[in-house]
């Protein structure tokens, strides 16, 4: 089976006027959670959906899953973690209950990335035909520079070899949760997402191109920059 990890149990703590987590918050009229499920659930390739869910909220969940109609016979939501990469595990054993089979792989994504195209799925989903874990990456444009102490650089690296990650991330469930349980509680805070992991364990990360529009709404900026873009037409 091919899952869809959605990570959608935060709290929106750098959404500056935010009343309630962004994952709520509407973007030219529709929550951003619900842009974002519905671009998975438009996938056919796409088994089911897993979203990890901020529990304080619960409610809020499935009142958006009814009142947009979502066919819940894809969809289950979990708790969420106490940070992004024990969320990430949840998620992961979510889709482990639902069947346990060593090919399920899951299309693993932040829910604050409500415009990523389809074309990214499909390419993340293709690649694991060669990799066992793959993301989703632009190469980096600016002059990046290393600094010890914030206040001087002291190198700067070749950009030609260095990209931003995104997302979606993308794995075997089964794997990741090998790995992933094995680890000591204390060395969990050290993992944001599943790459360095897979690092740690000799294996090559394949390299999905990103896109632009594929941006994670952080901020009240971003916000803003989303209704422009839905605004002008620039996406959907």
């Amino acid at each position: 089976m091919i899952f869809a990890g959605i990570l959608a149990g935060g709290v929106g703590s750098r959404m500056e006027n935010a009343v309630m987590p962004k994952q709520f918050i509407e973007v030219a009229g529709v929550p951003i959670m619900i842009r974002t499920l519905r671009t998975f659930l438009s996938c056919e390739r796409i088994d089911k959906i897993v979203v990890s869910m901020n529990t304080d909220w619960e409610g809020r969940y499935y009142r958006l899953f009814e009142e947009y109609e979502l066919d819940m016979s894809r969809i289950r939501a979990v708790p969420g973690g106490d940070s992004r990469f024990t969320s990430l595990i949840n998620v992961a054993k979510g889709a482990a209950e639902i069947d346990c089979s060593d090919a399920n792989i899951m299309v693993s994504h932040d829910c604050a990335r409500l415009f990523v195209p389809k074309r990214i799925i499909e390419e993340n989903i293709d690649a694991m035909g060669e990799f066992s874990v793959v993301t989703t990456s632009l190469p980096v444009i600016d002059t990046v520079l290393s600094s010890d102490d914030g206040r001087s650089s002291t190198s700067v690296p070749d950009r030609s070899k260095l990209f931003n990650d995104q997302g979606p991330q993308t794995f075997y469930v089964n794997k990741f949760l090998e790995y992933a349980q094995a680890l000591p509680k204390e060395r969990l805070p050290e993992f944001i997402e599943a790459g360095k992991l897979y690092l740690e364990h000799g294996e090559k990360i394949g390299i999905i191109k990103g896109d632009r529009f594929n941006f994670k709404v952080t901020n009240d900026f971003d916000l803003k920059y989303s209704e422009f873009l839905v605004r002008e037409g620039y996406v959907r």
